[in-house]
């Protein structure tokens, strides 16, 4: 772990997680087109992904996969720390200030970039270990909450954004999972 990277690993609690409604095209259109476009391939090459240091080390701690994490904050913020849903959530792993009050008394927006990764890596491992590790209900349940994907009997709800949310992360972590970042050692 690099040096500047700081994370507390002995909060265990859990925070709510909602996605941002935000512009996300040239995020997606870069996504999209990585291994077909040098320029695009330079901007997410594993030498310049954004936070990729704060994501390697939350990777550690949480035992998920870097591409995983990066697939979750590419969808939910677009790398974009300040990010702000409609709902309120916030950051780029988009915490809930309601619940980021239950984590600490410091606000939500005047977390650092490292705290929102860690510990929205830890509630995404949460779900994964909820979930025996089917990464489709726990993406599912990181966009809709855990209890309504229990609630439909373990599959994805049918709200629309929740069943545009999932195949969108799973395309972002194919990408990241195949092409751009080196495997957690």
């Amino acid at each position: 772990m690099p040096d500047h990277v700081v994370l507390d690993p002995s909060d265990e609690s859990e925070i709510v997680i909602s996605n941002t409604a935000f512009d996300d095209t040239e995020t997606e259109r870069t996504i999209q087109e990585a291994g077909r476009n040098t320029r695009a391939e330079s901007r997410w090459s594993s030498e310049n992904l954004p936070y990729q240091a704060e994501v390697q080390a939350a990777a550690q701690v949480t035992q998920l996969e870097p591409a995983l994490i990066h697939a979750v904050i590419a969808t939910e913020s677009g790398y974009n720390a300040k990010a702000t849903s409609p709902k309120g959530a916030y950051g780029l792993m988009q915490v809930m200030p309601a619940t980021a009050k239950k984590l600490t008394p410091t606000p939500v927006r005047a977390w650092s970039a490292s705290q929102q990764i860690l510990w929205g890596s830890r509630y995404l491992k949460q779900l994964m270990d909820l979930f025996e590790g089917d990464v489709v209900l726990a993406l599912a349940a990181y966009n809709a909450g855990p209890q309504a994907v229990k609630s439909h009997q373990r599959t994805v709800p049918p709200y629309a954004e929740t069943q545009q949310y999932v195949p969108k992360v799973l395309r972002y972590y194919q990408v990241f999972k195949t092409r751009l970042i080196p495997p957690l050692h």
